[in-house]
């Protein structure tokens, strides 16, 4: 049988377990859980270390870190060039066919 203990209202209510015992006793339902959370980190969050080339003056040599931030620099000159316009609609035709 559970163990009881008293509440302030002088009834009394089941024993809950703290929730490392529910982890310890769950553990392989966890190690399961950990496969998906994994998959989600490698292949959802690490190549978002990678977007930041679009806003650096990116140096191959130099590497992500060492190459210098420009900021917005090159989507605003892609933007304000006149051939922007054009260049957008061919590619999105080209990626229609």
């Amino acid at each position: 049988m559970s163990q009881q203990y008293k509440t302030a209202a002088g009834v009394l209510a089941p024993h809950r377990k703290t929730l490392g015992r529910r982890i310890l006793n769950n553990w392989q339902l966890y190690l399961l859980l950990l496969v998906p959370v994994v998959l989600t980190i490698i292949y959802k969050y690490v190549p978002m270390y990678g977007i930041q080339i679009a806003f650096r003056d990116f140096k191959a040599s130099r590497g992500y870190t060492g190459s210098e931030w420009v900021g917005l620099y090159w989507f605003e000159r892609f933007f304000s060039s006149p051939t922007c316009v054009r260049m957008i609609k061919n590619t999105v035709s080209a990626t229609k066919s």
